[in-house]
């Protein structure tokens, strides 16, 4: 992010100096600052079982609450009651996280991104890939999966962690059991439809079985839900991952050239594809907040409905008195601070147009700004453009995407000026626009990016100042 401003600065300056500006006219701010509807629903109440855990269906808890407490033992005690009731079914769940534990998390979340890394890199060489080389990837994939298990669950028939002992983090298993239920939401069920329910209370199999069943459908098969067991049990009985990771790889080989053709292929990679755009950015922002544990108070996650679609609500509560800092998270995006309690409403598709909506509602004197912090964006703001630091209220993200042809994306965020008492509304809004075309090859497609476009325009009640970059015909 630094470096990209800092080529930015770097133009302006070899420029002259300046980003062309025009007025806007006297209300025109009011029709693009515009605050969404974020009204949503409480889900149905999660079934209750007939006679016992096991004879009922289900679902993952709708609210999570996790608070920060110093103590290492009570949050141990709060992690390992909390696991119980994960298991045994409940709407709401509730433990502490000490700063060691939140340590430990951060690194197994670190390794289930790297885990959702390489499911990206298949995803993007599906079209390509023989059937050893698709073998090669998923068993990495469910070996690094593994891994991560290992790490967060105590289970007496399975190998103990690679690094010997307890489990690392002990948090990480109540986690990441939120993080897949939320993507399995947004993937319409589709994720862990075919889960028993004692397989989705055990976090080995639900962890194996999803990345099983998206690797077929990216390779446009089906897996037989008695093929995902299987390579969970091989996974548990496995102590030695580099012999795990060659037994896999033949496993997979050979199902994969018996496996039938999945129905409606093209539809699921697509849901496949913009979950793992996102997700490993998401996780590397909890990363990010655990690194700084002893500030937080807590976080309350809400998986909630709107006009039958699943969104979900994030509650941050910063200790009074501290800051949360966001630093170089994601590709030009400025320091990010978390302050007092916030309450984040994600909302897919919100408008009914492909837009994904993210609102940011203060709670009291909370707020999480947007700081233009360093001597790149200094330089921005004395050479170029108004900047303002204040907090976010809105972000807005729509795309238009076809394997070949015109790509779109479009952020808008909308913000406040800290400083400006008259009318602090800002906007920046950044438009991405690409074309594409397919190059066919002897033995595989590609993709090439004939010419793309970026407008970067940052707005005010008054101005309006836009920076304009093309590559490819009619550009640099």
């Amino acid at each position: 992010m630094r470096t990209a401003a800092a080529l930015i600065a770097t133009a302006l300056l070899a420029a002259g100096g300046c980003i062309p500006s025009q007025p806007l006219e006297e209300g025109q701010i009011d029709r693009y600052w515009l605050l969404s509807d974020v009204a949503m629903e409480a889900p149905e109440p999660a079934p209750q079982p007939a006679a016992g855990p096991a004879a009922g269906s289900f679902r993952l808890p709708t609210r999570w609450v996790i608070r920060e407490n110093d103590s290492m033992i009570w949050s141990t005690v709060s992690i390992v009651r909390a696991m119980d009731k994960l298991k045994a079914g409940t709407d709401a769940i509730e433990f502490a996280v000490s700063p060691w534990h939140a340590n430990a998390l951060a690194d197994v979340l670190a390794q289930a991104r790297e885990a959702l890394a390489d499911l990206k890199v298949m995803v993007d060489s599906a079209d390509r890939a023989d059937r050893n080389r698709w073998a090669d990837l998923l068993a990495e994939a469910l070996v690094k999966a593994e891994s991560v298990s290992r790490l967060v669950t105590i289970d007496p028939n399975s190998p103990p962690p690679a690094k010997g002992g307890e489990p690392l983090g002990m948090a990480g298993e109540p986690v990441l059991q939120m993080i897949v239920g939320y993507l399995n939401e947004q993937a319409g069920g589709g994720l862990l439809g075919d889960l028993g329910p004692g397989e989705i209370r055990r976090l080995r199999d639900v962890l194996a079985g999803v990345v099983v069943k998206l690797g077929f459908e990216i390779a446009g098969k089906e897996s037989a839900p008695a093929l995902r067991r299987e390579i969970a049990q091989t996974m548990r009985g496995t102590a030695d991952l580099d012999a795990l990771r060659k037994t896999l790889r033949e496993l997979l080989a050979r199902q994969i050239a018996q496996a039938p053709a999945a129905p409606q292929t093209s539809s699921k990679r697509k849901t496949v594809q913009t979950v793992l755009s996102w997700a490993p950015r998401a996780i590397r922002m909890i990363e990010s907040f655990l690194g700084q544990w002893d500030r937080m108070d807590s976080i309350t996650v809400e998986l909630l409905r709107r006009d039958g679609r699943a969104a979900a609500a994030v509650t941050i509560a910063v200790k009074p008195g501290q800051e949360v800092r966001l630093a170089d998270v994601m590709v030009l995006v400025p320091t990010v601070v978390f302050r007092g309690v916030t309450r984040i409403v994600a909302l897919p598709d919100a408008t009914g147009a492909d837009e994904t909506v993210v609102a940011f509602e203060p709670v009291g004197d909370g707020a999480v700004e947007l700081r233009f912090e360093g001597i790149a964006y200094g330089l921005v703001r004395l050479l170029a453009l108004p900047l303002a630091d204040g907090p976010v209220r809105e972000v807005r993200v729509s795309s238009g995407a076809a394997t070949e042809g015109e790509k779109l994306l479009n952020v808008a965020v909308l913000t406040e000026a800290s400083g400006d008492r008259t009318d602090p509304r800002r906007m920046i809004v950044v438009q991405d626009r690409r074309f594409q075309q397919t190059v066919r090859e002897a033995f595989r497609l590609r993709t090439v990016t004939e010419k793309s476009e970026t407008i970067v325009s940052y707005l005010t009640p008054g101005r309006r100042y836009t920076y304009q970059r093309i590559k490819g015909p009619g550009g640099p």
